[in-house]
């Protein structure tokens, strides 16, 4: 975003767990430090908010977990100095590493509800972890916020205790696509996705809505996470001439894709979803400018709260954030607020079926801007199309 992160700095402090304030809070907090995957420091602590934070902080994915676990550490540190919650109930955050796979993502969760005995969970990041997860919090009856992963399925799965604090893919491919209908008068496409549940996702759902734009799919070609020659896909779209390209991954693949589509002499605009991250320019380089994002958060937004959320986190760790660190640091705050609210009502808030239904019924405006839920515990938010233009974000709409 603004500052390049330092990401040494990050890393230390999100792993750092006193907090500030008093001696309650920081007791609290204190017990949050993440070890090795899939485990941690902490367990319950007797009339405190058990919080869980499930996370890649390990593994491929890991800068997006620190990311996470950065922001919601802010937002319990900022709660816990002004006495914790409603004033005199301090959170205690347990954060479990997943390593971003979904069998090790099953393991943690089932550590966080059976030993740490959260009242709640933020997390996970990725789609797939998230789908496998879960079913623990359900069963167990505890709410469960994930501020990152965006496939539909998460909110179709008839889950009662689930929620999207992010725009699903649907919603995201439909400003893709109704953003280079309208600024390119584009009637054609090529999508290029990750052999991941995200990514396949998005492939099903560009093969269901552009009909809805007028748009033909008139390409798709799929890689797995970790490759790095992407001369064969790129060939077969650079035959089909699509009118621009749909990524549907993440960061590290994208930055090695443009890079290799400016070696190849491949001049297509390129919009997607996914890669979102400060790491895209520094794998990317000057190959990455132009490229389009579609996201519900940027700093380059002048909205006095996303400004006053950016200058917290850049005071605190450098920079360097995708939209999960504001939608991580609102997840907690809006805990916060259905607590509160069960207690105004003379409410049990440790029991997780009256929680939950507090937190379906959330309207809370945070970083993000305002927050409810459908039905389904879907958020619904208006989104951004933001470009690289010389390593630098820029909205160039906002819907």
């Amino acid at each position: 975003m603004k500052k390049t992160m330092a990401w040494v700095m990050a890393a230390a402090m999100c792993i750092t767990t006193t907090a500030c304030g008093s001696t309650a809070s920081s007791t609290a907090s204190s017990a949050a430090a993440s070890t090795a995957a899939g485990t941690s420091e902490s367990s319950s602590v007797e009339g405190a908010f058990n919080l869980g934070l499930i996370c890649p902080l390990s593994g491929s994915s890991a800068i997006s977990g620190q990311i996470m676990q950065n922001a919601t550490k802010m937002a319990v540190d900022e709660i816990n100095a002004a006495g914790g919650i409603n004033g005199s109930i301090p959170i205690n955050l347990v954060s479990v590493d997943d390593e971003g796979v979904p069998a090790t993502s099953v393991t943690a969760m089932q550590k966080l509800v059976e030993q740490d005995k959260v009242n709640a969970v933020i997390g996970a990041q990725a789609s797939s972890c998230t789908l496998a997860n879960m079913e623990i919090t359900k069963a167990a009856k505890i709410p469960q916020i994930t501020p990152a992963s965006s496939n539909v399925a998460v909110t179709q799965s008839g889950n009662n205790y689930i929620y999207q604090l992010t725009a699903t893919d649907e919603l995201h491919m439909r400003n893709v696509m109704g953003y280079m209908v309208d600024e390119y008068g584009a009637k054609n496409f090529a999508i290029l996705y990750e052999s991941s549940d995200f990514g396949t996702g998005g492939f099903k759902i560009a093969s269901t809505v552009c009909d809805d734009f007028g748009l033909e799919m008139v390409d798709s070609e799929v890689y797995n996470s970790g490759d790095t020659d992407f001369s064969v896909p790129l060939g077969k779209i650079k035959q089909a001439d699509p009118d621009f390209v749909i990524f549907w991954g993440y960061h590290t693949e994208v930055a090695m894709i443009r890079r290799q589509m400016q070696q190849y002499g491949i001049d297509l605009p390129c919009i997607g979803q996914g890669y979102n991250s400060p790491e895209l320019t520094t794998l990317g380089g000057d190959a990455v400018n132009g490229v389009m994002i579609s996201t519900a958060f940027d700093a380059a937004n002048p909205d006095e709260k996303v400004q006053e959320f950016d200058k917290k986190y850049n005071d605190l760790f450098g920079g360097g954030y995708d939209q999960n660190a504001p939608q991580s640091y609102d997840a907690v705050y809006i805990i916060k607020d259905a607590v509160e609210r069960c207690i105004a009502d003379g409410k049990d808030y440790t029991d997780g079926e009256t929680l939950n239904s507090y937190i379906a019924s959330t309207q809370w405006q945070g970083a993000t801007g305002l927050t409810t839920f459908d039905e389904n515990g879907r958020m619904d938010k208006d989104l951004l199309v933001i470009a690289i233009e010389d390593g630098k974000h820029v909205i160039v709409k906002n819907y």
